[in-house]
Parts: structure tokens; C-alpha cells; sequence
């Protein structure tokens, strides 16, 4: 054995014992990971000396009172350190417990304050929350006494570009609807598209929708049908659900056998989309 064989030798021995001891030690080269499995005796500590994902972490707890008793008002302190500290989703957080009224009653005014802060800051959740509430206006309790579409399209379009579905959703409809923005059913399919490649169960349909009627795309009711199926087991609301169905099927008995044949693998490839 030469000289070099013999130092990369004692290389590789002296750092497999030198793992051996990190690891009896206590130490990993992998820093421990932050999440809801994370013991509070664990989690806590880490937030006290400043990590800003344990803050948020710490704070959500808190708020929703999972493993520890609810304390809105020390989850709010812990939230806010955490977006002091650079962490944007704190913002969302934040903006949340007050458009949902967890203090005590709905203060949109001050959510937006929080919303706004995270949406300047490129927070996705922030866009479109802000989105959301200028569309509803006072359909909210609490909210705008006038809705602000432009200004929903705005929000919505920020954070659709970073690939939040539900942005992209409200965005289509807006689109294919000419709300705030000037209708464009080549945008809205686009959108639609988008949103559908990610899984979401409202812009398959909406997809679908747009199929069927010939609006920016090639009439296609056997698309349509498989768009209209494959979107039905992702809609959560029951009455939701069952409208849909019930549509989709009369569309169903309209096509041949050899159409419903054909919508069948189209179907499958939608639904995988949507359990991504």
C-alpha cells in the first residue's frame, strides 16, 4: 500500500469516527426539522433563540391550540416576531386571525394591514387574501363598503404568476368574465389551463366549461366530459358536488358510446393531475 493510499485511508476512518461521535454528542449534520411533529419542549427553545421558522411554528400552535392551550395573544406576539425576523408567511398568519375574527370579532382593516405588509414582500397567501377581499367587498362582514375589481385582478395576478391556484382560479373567472380586467377567453383558458395542470378541481371545470362552449379553444364535448368528471372528486361541498354531477352527467348522455370510450383515458390523466 503506498503513502497516498494510506492518507485517504485515514481520511475516510477519521471521518467515520468522527461522525460516530457527532452523533453520540447529540450533533447531526442535518439541522432538526421544523414542523408540527416537533416536540413544544424542542420547538420552543428554538424560537426563543430566534429562529424565525420556530416562531411561526410556535405561534400557529398557539393560535389553534394544538399540543398547548389556545393564547391568541402570545401566538400573535410570536407571529409578529417571526415576520419581524423575515419570515413573510407570518404576515399571512397574522392578516388571518383578524379577518377571521380569532381575537374576538373581524377587523379587516387591521388583517389588510397585515396582508399588505406580506403581499409588497412577494408572500403569495398575502396577494391573494388582499385579492379575496377587494373582489367580495361588503360581502364580507367587516369588509370594503365597495368592491375593487381592478384591484383584485391586481393582487390576483401577483400571486398567480408564482403558481398559487386559488389566484389562478379567481383570475380565469375574471378573465372569462371581463371582471376588472377586459374579458379575454384566450387568457381565461390559459389560466384555467394552468390551474388545471396543478390540480385544482375548480379550473378543471372551469376548463371544461370552456370546452364546451368554444370560448378560446376548439369546441370539444368529449374534453369537456372528461374535464367535468375528472374535476368532480376534488369539489369538497356537497350541494357543490352535486350540481356538477348532475350536469356532467346530462352532458354524458348527449355522447356515443365510442365518444364515452374515448373521454375514458382523458378522464384518468385529468384525476392524476389532480392528486399531485
Amino acid at each position: 500500500m503506498n503513502r497516498h493510499c494510506k492518507i485517504v485511508m485515514g481520511q475516510v476512518i477519521l471521518g467515520v469516527l468522527l461522525t460516530a461521535f457527532l452523533a453520540v454528542v447529540g450533533y447531526t449534520s442535518e439541522p432538526p426539522k421544523i414542523d408540527a411533529s416537533m416536540p413544544l419542549d424542542q420547538l420552543k427553545p428554538m424560537a426563543e433563540k430566534g429562529n424565525a421558522e420556530a416562531m411561526l411554528e410556535l405561534g400557529e400552535r398557539l393560535i389553534q391550540g394544538q399540543g398547548t392551550e389556545v393564547n391568541i395573544d402570545e401566538g400573535l406576539q410570536w407571529l409578529q416576531k417571526a415576520a419581524d425576523a423575515g419570515n413573510h408567511q407570518a404576515w399571512y398568519d397574522l392578516g388571518f386571525v383578524y379577518s377571521n375574527g380569532l381575537k374576538g370579532s373581524v377587523d379587516i382593516g387591521e388583517a389588510m394591514k397585515y396582508f399588505r405588509k406580506g403581499a409588497d414582500l412577494g408572500n403569495a397567501d398575502c396577494q391573494t387574501s388582499l385579492g379575496l377581499i377587494y373582489q367580495a367587498g361588503e360581502r364580507i362582514p367587516g369588509g370594503l363598503k365597495a368592491a375593487d375589481p381592478e384591484e383584485a385582478a391586481k393582487w390576483y395576478g401577483m400571486a398567480a404568476e408564482q403558481g398559487h391556484t386559488e389566484a389562478i382560479q379567481h383570475l380565469a373567472m375574471m378573465n372569462a368574465l371581463g371582471m376588472g380586467i377586459k374579458q379575454n377567453d384566450q387568457e381565461a383558458v390559459r389560466w384555467f389551463r394552468k390551474g388545471a395542470e396543478l390540480g385544482n378541481a375548480d379550473c378543471i371545470w372551469g376548463l371544461g366549461q370552456c370546452y364546451l362552449d368554444g370560448k378560446g379553444v376548439q369546441q370539444d364535448s368529449v374534453m369537456a366530459y372528461s374535464l367535468y368528471s375528472a374535476s368532480l372528486d376534488g369539489v369538497q361541498d356537497p350541494e357543490q358536488k352535486k350540481a356538477m354531477t348532475e350536469r356532467c352527467d346530462l352532458l354524458g348522455k348527449a355522447l356515443t358510446a365510442e365518444q364515452l370510450k374515448k373521454a375514458e383515458p382523458l378522464i384518468q390523466e385529468w384525476k392524476a393531475k389532480e392528486k399531485k
